[in-house]
């Protein structure tokens, strides 16, 4: 056999292991990349003196549970106080498997913020992040300590990242839904067009925020909740598929993000991104009463024990949770003031 011809036998397995190597310096130029542009992130610890956790299930070891606030700030300010979550979601991550459940929780459910009885997304306002969370871990028993907070624009960024996303869309809400792409056009710039009929559209990033956004429609702050986790889940499988779009929008998505995660913990999630997949969402309370209560209206929990028993069971597959005494004692307050 010639010199030549053995040249030609084995050059196809040559240039396989040169692929590959490419590929692995591809990916390691990549993952190199998003480590620096993940200090961009606004990345602060909070008073941990200040944070109230609950380790009554000890199911909740085996996960990784991180509150998502999504704040309307007319204005673009990211501050801490003066502005309310209008979206609160909990992100709760299997550590063995990486799936993931969304839990939404309705901004106007009536919850004790540190003994003061008002709307959960009040929280936010009055004491940031840190009464945010204590205020989600004392009225569902949770063991939340990283949170994110992002202000609405960002949603419109991520979606035009990715090229848009797919929804679809029912006739019954196109006139609140075109009344928020006007609002969304004002506020981020921009000329999304209004959408004319019902059924399946892709929705560029302010259509898509003017999606999660409806709220008086029918179902009001339930179905509002439940686009904002149908556009975020969307997002999510759309991303996986289109990383390259996200990669080329991180200095403008980026730093846009407030937590208290920082640049280790970012970028050991990132790279289990492909791994993570969305297994299961839903709203919170399960079960409520809208009522006007002193000239404002108001979702009660009935009762906030049971709704907190099957947060577990959803989150956690934890049967028969015993809830905390402390929560014990704010469902009494809450059945006093409905009446039962």
């Amino acid at each position: 056999m010639s010199v030549k011809a053995d040249k030609r036998r084995h050059s196809p397995i040559r240039w396989i292991f040169i692929l590959l190597f490419l590929i692995v310096v591809l990916i390691g130029v990549i993952l190199g990349v998003s480590y620096t542009k993940l200090g961009k992130i606004n990345s602060t610890p909070m008073n941990q003196s200040k944070l109230v956790t609950v380790h009554e299930d000890a199911n909740m070891k085996d996960y990784t549970n991180i509150a998502l606030f999504g704040i309307d700030s007319q204005t673009g300010s990211m501050s801490d106080r003066g502005n309310r979550s209008d979206s609160i979601i909990v992100v709760s991550i299997n550590n063995q498997t990486k799936e993931i459940k969304m839990l939404s929780i309705y901004r106007d459910t009536y919850v004790s913020v540190n003994g003061h009885y008002t709307k959960i997304n009040a929280a936010y306002s009055m004491g940031g992040p840190e009464l945010a969370v204590s205020t989600i871990n004392r009225n569902l028993d949770l063991n939340i300590t990283q949170y994110a907070t992002v202000n609405f624009k960002i949603l419109a960024d991520i979606v035009d990242a990715i090229g848009g996303i797919e929804v679809k869309v029912d006739s019954s809400i196109l006139k609140n839904l075109n009344s928020y792409i006007g609002d969304m056009n004002r506020l981020n710039g921009g000329d999304s067009p209004k959408i004319k009929t019902g059924g399946l559209h892709t929705l560029d990033g302010n259509q898509a925020v003017a999606y999660s956004r409806i709220r008086y429609t029918a179902g009001g702050d339930l179905a509002r909740a439940g686009r904002q986790r149908e556009v975020l889940q969307k997002i999510f499988a759309k991303g996986k598929k289109n990383p390259f779009g996200l990669m080329g929008a991180m200095d403008k998505i980026l730093p846009q993000i407030k937590t208290n995660m920082d640049q280790k913990e970012l970028f050991s999630m990132l790279l289990s991104i492909f791994r993570y997949d969305i297994k299961g969402q839903k709203g919170f309370p399960f079960d409520q009463k809208e009522y006007k209560y002193l000239g404002v209206w108001y979702g009660f929990p009935t009762t906030l024990k049971e709704n907190a028993v099957r947060v577990h069971q959803y989150l956690f597959d934890t049967e028969n949770y015993q809830v905390s005494d402390e929560l014990r004692r704010i469902n009494q307050k809450i059945i006093n003031v409905i009446g039962y």
